[in-house]
């Protein structure tokens, strides 16, 4: 545990002046992304081995984005009215939910719903309050360096996590990895409790929410953040690849944690250079490296190749995300926190569920051909991220 004066020194080395919500966030971010990083890679691998087929897996999530996107702006106001860590707060039990209906729904098919229903719930209220949170009380002249030190952060959590994982379902199994991350996740809430949230109640209205949507001004923003549907490929389908290369579980968790421990110096690094540099320059080529790491994808057929391809895609995808999601921010800023982030992140659904309709459709109507269609398809989705 960091001393008081450690932890000065710390946050000064980090960002020079971070507000007390940010390093809240911060902290409570981590602990949260050790807890999902344990099992994310592994919970379409899960959904595989209690008979789930490729397109009933891919229905599902299909099914929670479809869900999410419909009760998106009720999370946007919940978070204006009743505060932006509530609403992360407030998302946790439902993401406990949501790990255990997964467990559960080999005794019954009707806990997949409840899994469907508790994770779109979870989204509505987390990421609303998080971005906007961020957005709010983050510095603008440190935006980059704030980026940079959580990405510092969450991969310390994101280069242990996978590995625990593994480990845990290698000697113990599933059930008990449920169960543990579900008691971190908990934990996560602490650092969120340490001060109460002075926070001025707002309505927002849910017509409005989708007709931003399609606003003219709008238009480069909602594109580019369409473009994370390529998110959906790397979270659901590409762990499936991977395991059937690599075959055990802690051998997997250990190739993404090397994979993230590589892209922990990268982002550091870009996240001061966004402070400095053009950030639409390195967000095109965090973009191109990002598209290039999908289409070589199409040849990997070894553990190290999928290495090799984990840091690369990693270290685009970060070089792509802090400058766009800084500058995201600092429109936010500008326009409306809760209103902007409620808007990009109606985008995102929009990518992955639209993500998630191809690739059932590819696996569905041309199954010869259904991984190089799915690996030509994030291409194409990581390179609308140049339209911003």
């Amino acid at each position: 545990m960091l001393q008081p004066g450690g932890s000065q020194i710390f946050w000064k080395y980090l960002v020079a002046h971070p507000s007390r919500q940010v390093r809240e966030l911060f902290l409570s971010t981590a602990i949260m992304d050790f807890a999902v990083a344990a099992i994310t890679i592994f919970e379409p691998i899960y959904l595989f081995k209690i008979g789930f087929s490729i397109p009933q897996i891919i229905l599902f999530y299909l099914s929670i984005y479809g869900f999410y996107f419909v009760i998106q702006p009720l999370g946007g106001k919940i978070t204006r009215s009743r505060g932006y860590e509530h609403g992360i707060i407030f998302s946790t039990p439902f993401l406990i939910l949501y790990y255990l209906s997964l467990f559960a729904i080999p005794y019954s098919p009707l806990f997949a719903a409840v899994a469907v229903i508790a994770f779109a719930i979870q989204k509505t209220l987390y990421w609303p309050g998080f971005h906007a949170d961020f957005a709010r009380f983050g510095s603008v002249a440190e935006r980059g360096r704030e980026f940079g030190a959580l990405v510092f952060l969450l991969s310390i959590s994101a280069v242990t996590g996978p590995v625990f994982g593994g480990l845990i379902l290698k000697f113990f199994g599933f059930p008990a990895l449920f169960v543990i991350v579900s008691l971190i996740i908990l934990l996560s809430n602490i650092p969120l409790l340490t001060t109460p949230e002075k926070f001025k109640p707002r309505e927002l209205s849910y017509r409005d929410a989708y007709k931003r949507l399609f606003r003219p001004e709008h238009r480069r923003l909602v594109l580019a953040h369409i473009g994370y549907g390529e998110e959906l490929f790397a979270a659901v389908l590409w762990p499936l690849m991977m395991f059937s290369i690599i075959g055990h579980f802690a051998t997997l968790g250990l190739i993404v944690t090397l994979g993230t421990l590589f892209t922990a110096v990268v982002g550091f690094v870009i996240g001061r250079l966004t402070d400095t540099a053009p950030r639409r320059s390195i967000l095109r080529l965090g973009g191109i490296f990002t598209a290039l790491s999908w289409l070589t994808r199409i040849t990997v057929a070894s553990p190290l190749a999928v290495l090799g391809i984990e840091a690369i895609y990693r270290s685009g995808r970060m070089a792509q995300a802090l400058p766009m999601t800084a500058m995201t921010y600092d429109r936010g800023r500008e326009y409306s926190v809760t209103k902007t982030a409620l808007l990009f992140e109606m985008a995102v659904v929009i990518g992955k569920a639209s993500a998630a309709l191809f690739a059932l459709l590819a696996f569905i109507f041309a199954p010869d051909y259904a991984w190089p269609i799915v690996y030509l398809l994030a291409a194409a989705y990581t390179l609308l991220y140049l339209v911003f």
